[in-house]
């Protein structure tokens, strides 16, 4: 897995998880490594990267009858800082093996993850920009839900707010350039 975090001072941590200094970081029983990037509790922890391990155990499976699979039992392992939570304010965007999961929306940063599953849900796929997917899923949740401000998953309400103002602007911009035409010197 790699991890790659944008600061505003266009600094770019890269955390690769393939390349440990120690060849069994995790001990040669770890069969399998359960990688978890913690964004739940960025807000006062900071941004953590976990590793857990499956190890295996010679005794249980001596013990597994022979028709019966051994179990692996997950280990807990090591917490690593990504971002600290005075870092967080200078984050800009955080990638996930080439996925961008968090990204700064107005001055806030916005849960893509919980964002593009909730879009995709309510209005599909789509390759409009963030911006007018976050205006476009606000309007489909008032219509659905009849809430003057729905509740956008992963984006803060006043981001929300801000966006579908800037929507609308734009959108008032441009039925004025329709209704004036590319008026020029000749078209008089």
């Amino acid at each position: 897995m790699i991890v790659k975090i944008t600061y505003d001072d266009k600094r770019l941590d890269v955390f690769d998880t393939a390349t440990f200094t120690c060849p069994a970081p995790l001990g040669k029983q770890n069969m399998l490594t359960n990688f978890e990037v913690r964004f739940d509790e960025m807000g006062t922890e900071g941004l953590w990267l976990a590793a857990h391990s499956y190890r295996i155990d010679d005794s249980t499976a001596s013990n597994t009858e022979a028709d019966e699979v051994p179990i692996a039992r997950r280990k807990k392992g090591w917490r690593f800082l990504l971002s600290s939570s005075e870092e967080l304010d200078h984050v800009e965007l955080v990638v996930v093996d080439g996925e961008a999961i968090i990204k700064r929306v107005c001055g806030e940063l916005v849960d893509l993850q919980s964002f593009d599953e909730k879009a995709y849900e309510c209005i599909g796929a789509s390759s409009k920009g963030l911006h007018e997917r976050i205006c476009d899923l606000f309007e489909y949740l008032q219509r659905f839900t009849g809430e003057a401000e729905p509740v956008i998953p992963g984006v803060p309400c006043h981001v929300a707010r801000q966006l579908l103002a800037a929507c609308v602007n734009a959108e008032s911009e441009e039925e004025t350039e329709e209704e004036w035409g590319d008026l020029d010197e000749v078209g008089w």
